[in-house]
């Protein structure tokens, strides 16, 4: 038998008197609270491992973006030039800037739509584990 376990049951026959109601029900409230205790630490663990995907996704978008940025830098700069040489070179530099923030306005909606929809998954797993720590069993 588990060494921790015998010297309770030792002292419980030592005590000759039987717990009261009101004892054991303090016992239970007790319990009741421990565990709901620990259902809020672990739904607060689950919901700090989801940000952290937040925040490993959100810094590969950052890189992605200033790597592209540069990238992009050095190609616009030569289709202006390459325009330049048909047109005045502020018209080409104006046509360039404005089809980049097509593609810029494009690209970040795609990136906030895969966003909202992980946290909206994230939301629904925290909901589900809240209405089934308040749900009754039967």
């Amino acid at each position: 038998m588990h060494s921790r376990v015998q010297p309770l049951r030792e002292q419980r026959r030592a005590d000759a008197h039987p717990r009261s109601i009101a004892q054991v029900l303090a016992d239970v409230v007790s319990n009741l609270q421990d565990i709901l205790h620990a259902e809020i630490r672990l739904a607060q663990a689950e919901a700090r491992q989801e940000l952290r995907t937040f925040r490993s996704a959100g810094a590969l978008m950052l890189i992605g973006v200033l790597v592209g940025l540069l990238g992009a830098f050095f190609l616009l700069f030569a289709v202006v030039a390459a325009l330049s040489l048909v047109l005045s070179v502020w018209v080409a530099a104006l046509i360039v800037a404005l089809g980049m923030a097509v593609v810029c306005a494009i690209i970040l909606r795609a990136g906030a739509n895969q966003m909202r929809s992980r946290a909206a998954k994230a939301a629904a797993r925290v909901k589900e584990k809240a209405e089934w720590t308040v749900r009754p069993t039967r």
